[in-house]
Order: C-alpha cells, then sequence, then structure tokens
C-alpha cells in the first residue's frame, strides 16, 4: 500500500506557501510565489506544478487569509476567490478549503519553536489556546478541546473596534478616525497598519512622515536612535499585547496565546522588552487570571503548512 501524499499551501495577501507532505510531516522544499500571479484555482495548481510532484495525490488542504464558507473561501486583502470543488478537479484528489488561521489553530500542539514572553504559570493541557497574527492583516484563531480531539475556529476577531489603552493611543485613533472612519485592531495591526501608526507618531511630533515600508519601520526602530520609529513599534507591540490581552479573556485560553504572522517572529527580541507582555495583564480586578497564562511567539518557519496538513490528518470539524 503506498503511502499518502498531500498538497498543502498557505494563501496569504503577499506570498503564497506550497509543499508536499506526508503522514509524518511536510516533504522537501517549500516553494514560494506571489500571490498577486495567482488568479484562480487553476493558477494556483499550475504555480505547485511548476515547482512540486503533483501525482499521485490523495488529497489537499489550501489555507486561505480571509473567510471561508462552505465551499469557497474570499482572500480579504487581496481580489482571490478560490473554490474547493475547482480546486478537488484541478488537482483530481479532494481538497480542503479552510481559512488561514484556522489552519494556524491546528498547529498549535505541533509546533516545536517558540519563544515565551512571561507568564507565571504553566498552560493547562487541556484548555482553549488563541492565536493572533500581525501579516498583511490581523488575523486570529482558536483551538477548542473535544472529548475526540481538537476542534478549530477562525475568527473575523482582527477587525473588531481598536480599543486605546494610554493617552497617546487615543490622540492616534482620532487621527486614524478622521483619515479611515472606522478604526479595527487591524488598522494598526499588520503591515499596512505599522505604516499608519508611524505617519500618526510623525503627526503627533510634528515632524514630516517620509514614505516607509514596515521593514524600514521594523528595522530602524529596535534602539532609540531613531526616535519616531523606536516608540512606532512600542505602539504596535503595546497594543498587541492589549489585543492578545483581550483575546485570552473572551475565550478564557488557559491553554496558551500564541503570536504568529509575518512580522513580530522577526522582532521577537525586541518583543520580550516592549509593553507587550505588561499590556497583556493589565486586565483590572482579572490581571492575576491573565498573568498565569503563557505568551508566546512562533517561531517555527512554516506553522500555516503544518496546520494546513492537521486540518487533514484530523477529524472534519462539526
Amino acid at each position: 500500500m503506498s503511502t499518502p501524499r498531500y498538497l498543502v499551501a498557505d494563501v496569504g495577501a503577499t506570498h503564497t506557501r506550497l509543499a508536499l507532505a506526508g503522514p509524518t510531516g511536510l516533504q522537501g522544499q517549500v516553494c514560494r510565489v506571489a500571490t498577486a500571479d495567482i488568479s484562480d484555482a487553476a493558477t494556483l495548481v499550475a504555480a505547485a506544478e511548476r515547482q512540486l510532484n503533483l501525482r499521485d495525490l490523495s488529497g489537499g488542504c489550501v489555507a486561505l487569509a480571509g473567510p471561508v464558507e462552505g465551499q469557497r473561501g474570499v482572500l480579504t486583502n487581496g481580489a482571490l476567490n478560490l473554490d474547493a470543488d475547482e480546486l478537488s478537479q484541478q488537482l483530481g484528489c479532494p481538497v480542503k478549503l479552510v481559512n488561514d488561521f484556522c489552519a494556524l489553530a491546528r498547529s498549535l500542539p505541533m509546533l516545536r519553536s517558540l519563544r515565551q514572553i512571561g507568564g507565571r504559570g504553566s498552560p493547562e493541557a487541556s484548555a482553549v489556546k488563541v492565536v493572533i497574527g500581525p501579516g498583511s492583516g490581523l488575523g486570529m484563531g482558536i483551538l477548542i478541546p473535544e472529548p475526540r480531539g481538537w476542534c478549530a475556529l477562525a475568527s473575523e476577531g482582527g477587525h473588531g473596534d481598536l480599543a486605546p489603552g494610554s493617552h497617546l493611543e487615543m490622540e492616534l485613533l482620532a487621527l486614524l478616525q478622521a483619515e479611515h472612519g472606522h478604526v479595527s485592531w487591524e488598522t494598526v495591526l499588520s503591515g499596512p497598519g505599522l505604516v499608519r501608526l508611524y505617519r500618526g507618531v510623525c503627526a503627533l511630533w510634528g515632524v514630516r512622515a517620509d514614505t516607509v515600508t514596515p521593514e524600514w519601520i521594523s528595522a530602524n526602530g529596535l534602539d532609540a536612535t531613531e526616535p519616531v520609529c523606536h516608540q512606532t513599534l512600542e505602539v504596535f507591540f503595546g497594543l498587541l499585547g492589549s489585543a492578545a490581552g483581550n483575546l485570552a479573556l473572551v475565550l478564557g485560553a488557559k491553554g496558551g496565546v500564541y503570536i504568529g504572522g509575518g512580522i513580530v517572529p522577526q522582532l521577537a527580541g525586541f518583543a520580550a522588552g516592549s509593553p507587550l507582555r505588561r499590556r497583556f495583564e493589565e486586565r483590572g480586578p482579572l490581571a492575576g487570571y491573565v498573568a498565569d497564562i503563557p505568551l508566546w511567539i512562533i517561531m517555527d518557519q512554516e506553522p500555516g503548512l503544518i496546520g494546513a496538513l492537521e486540518c487533514l490528518r484530523c477529524a472534519p470539524d462539526p
């Protein structure tokens, strides 16, 4: 009997990662293509065929950065629409389409490279786990224990209303509201959000805002030699701590809170000394409740693909 082979994909707003996998994990190289070059199921499969051997596949799972309803999903920060039935026809095998943070939640028990940021307690083995991740947008996912294993749920909580936690953040919120109207967590906790925060800090300081990228802000904000970028990162991590703390409270995440996405793992050293953990624990009467919850930064290289494989190996969600 031949060993099953699967195609797994993690489709983000900027990049799409593709790999083959088997029962024991990912196999061979991980390919990366620009998501802008993918227009439908056929072009996604064609991109995979150019770099991977897709013969004799037993199935596949595509994790998409956007809401998935039934068999269809739409990329939130892009124009791509995908249909699981079309993907199945193109590949000649059953394909599961899931939200990317549903897949990332599935990966949590399998991760091996984590950096802990505080937390005086140990995670409860059979308790809710949550994941939050700034990238091109802000994703959130939930992992709920069940008698048969784990149930992963996606969340669109990144589009909830931003809640400032300081006078500075209130001033930044006013500036952002004037420009954008509705201001969500994703408005600031994302790559574009980091640039928005930088422009807001420049306005409050009375200095000209250059045309910059999130990568430039991150590189120049690691120490105080570029004070505007440094304060921008401090605000970013403070707000991330607040968002993560809220998520922990809402879901009773005694199993731990995980931070993924494309931004924070690159800044894990800065995160350790930032306001992240302090703001995570500023929960008023329930500060002690949250202080026991571990906070981890995901350092594994391909957690989205690991999670996509877990979506195939685990029993289907109800």
